[in-house]
C-alpha cells in the first residue's frame, strides 16, 4: 500500500494539499487534495482545481467509541463532489476579489507616494472597517 522509510514510518498517500478535518460521531478524519489541475495564472500566482480528494480517519483508539450512525455521516459527506468547482492557490488568497488584492498589493507603493507629496485628500475609504491603512494614514 504505502513506501516504508528509514524511520519506520510509511507513505500512506502522497498529497497536494490539506482541505480541512472533519469530525463525525466516532472521531477525526483528513481531508486531502491527492490529484489537481492546473487552471489560470493570475500575476504569477498557479491557480488549481482540485481533481480528487482522499478522506483518512485519524486513529485515537483511546477515545473511539463506535457509533452505528458513523457509515451514513460518512457516505453523505462523500457524496459531496469537492472535484467540482473546487479551486486553490498555495500563494494566492482566493476569498477576496482579483480587485482588493491588487489593491492590497499596491497600498505600501501608495503610502510612500502620499508621504513624499504630502497631500492629504479627504474621501470616503472603503477599507475602513478593514482596519487597513491607507493613503490617508488613519485606519
Amino acid at each position: 500500500m504505502g513506501q516504508k522509510g528509514s524511520s519506520g514510518l510509511f507513505r500512506a498517500v502522497s498529497a497536494f494539499g490539506v482541505v480541512g478535518f472533519v469530525r463525525f460521531l466516532e472521531g477525526y478524519y483528513i481531508v486531502l487534495i491527492t490529484k489537481r489541475r492546473k487552471m489560470a495564472d493570475i500575476g504569477g500566482h498557479a491557480i488549481y482545481k482540485i481533481e480528487d480528494t482522499n478522506m483518512i480517519y485519524i486513529p485515537n483508539d483511546s477515545v473511539r467509541i463506535t457509533h452505528p450512525d458513523e457509515a451514513r455521516y460518512l457516505r453523505i459527506f462523500q457524496n459531496v463532489d469537492l472535484s467540482s468547482n473546487f479551486y486553490f492557490s498555495y500563494s494566492y488568497d482566493l476569498s477576496h476579489s482579483l480587485q482588493y488584492n491588487l489593491t492590497v498589493l499596491r497600498m505600501p507603493l501608495e503610502m510612500l507616494k502620499s508621504e513624499t507629496t504630502q497631500t492629504r485628500q479627504e474621501s470616503f475609504d472603503i477599507f475602513e472597517d478593514e482596519g487597513l491603512i491607507t493613503q490617508g494614514g488613519s485606519g
